[in-house]
């Protein structure tokens, strides 16, 4: 697993925040996780968003749940200079059903809505997952315990 140390010199205003890498709670993500923390990182702020890089399958979330609070999911391609260009398949539960993802696009998940699993099946080219929650919280869910 990849590690990352602590960024040195994280310039912080009032309005305007460096971004700092941080480990994703999923393994199979190695690539640097960036986002905004929620009220760690925007006081008073309602909004709490991460950008993870997916470049193989695995099971993100297993547990259909429900929030408080309204969720939008992003999936575009990898490619910085083409975010529609997208080989993948994604698998994501929504209010009972199935639905699977094989084109750029966002995911609306109102307050209340259950959803859930979600799975990458596959992954041909690399692809931008992006996750925004309207929330002061920083992370719906307890991060998993460090493997020896």
């Amino acid at each position: 697993m990849t590690t990352f140390g602590k960024v040195k010199n994280i310039r912080r205003g009032k309005y305007i925040s460096e971004l700092q890498p941080s480990q994703s709670l999923h393994e199979v993500i190695t690539a640097p996780m960036i986002g905004i923390f929620g009220k760690k990182d925007i006081d008073g702020a309602n909004l709490s968003i991460g950008f993870s890089y997916l470049t193989e399958p695995f099971k993100m979330i297993e547990d259909e749940h429900r929030h408080t609070f309204d969720q939008f999911l992003l999936f575009v391609g990898g490619d910085p200079t083409n975010f529609t260009e997208f080989d993948a398949e994604v698998e994501l539960g929504l209010g009972g059903e199935t639905h699977l993802l094989t084109y750029p696009c966002w995911v609306f998940v109102p307050k209340g809505l259950s959803h859930c699993p979600l799975i990458v099946k596959r992954v041909t080219k690399p692809i931008i997952f992006i996750d925004v929650r309207l929330t002061r919280e920083a992370s719906v869910r307890t991060p998993r315990k460090k493997s020896r």
